[in-house]
């Protein structure tokens, strides 16, 4: 009984001597870590990506609608532009906006809040050997400015 009472007290010790992943987690967020990061400022937000802000408020990179822009090793005679699709959340609902590069708009406001691409990445390169710039969707990354845009409305009836 001794015996078998020691061995399962060793290995408990074991088990939470060792307990952990090994991945250098700590129980601690990094840093640089939000827990629910703020408005008013600039984010990365990755194509089929969402990102959860302060205030209930979600961006999601929905869609690539367009995307006619120069290709970087190219002369063009116009910049052209790309057009994304964002789905953007707040504990009020849903919309969608579409943002362009180098056409307005460049921005816009739902419900209380507002969203202003500020760049699309990665811009078009020409490859010579094919005579394309196709971009992956999965490489597309959009560079997001957030805002609240008007104070929130007092609780209650209006």
């Amino acid at each position: 009984m001794v015996a078998m009472r020691a061995a399962i007290t060793l290995l408990l010790l074991t088990l939470v001597g060792c307990g952990g992943s090994g991945s250098g987690y700590n129980g601690h967020p990094p840093v640089n870590y939000f827990d629910i990061p703020p408005l008013w400022n600039e984010y990365v937000v990755g194509y089929g990506e969402t990102i959860n802000l302060a205030e209930g408020v979600a961006i999601e990179f929905t869609a690539v609608e367009q995307d006619t822009r120069c290709p970087t090793n190219v002369q063009c005679v116009d910049q052209g532009n790309a057009q994304i699709l964002l789905t953007t959340f707040s504990p009020r609902g849903q919309w969608s906006v579409r943002l362009n590069t180098n056409q307005a708009p460049i921005n816009a406001v739902f419900e209380y809040y507002g969203v202003e691409l500020r760049s699309l990445d990665p811009k078009p390169t020409l490859d010579a050997r094919t005579g394309s710039s196709t971009i992956p969707l999965s490489s597309y990354e959009a560079r997001v400015f957030v805002i609240k845009a008007f104070p929130s409305p007092p609780p209650g009836p209006t």
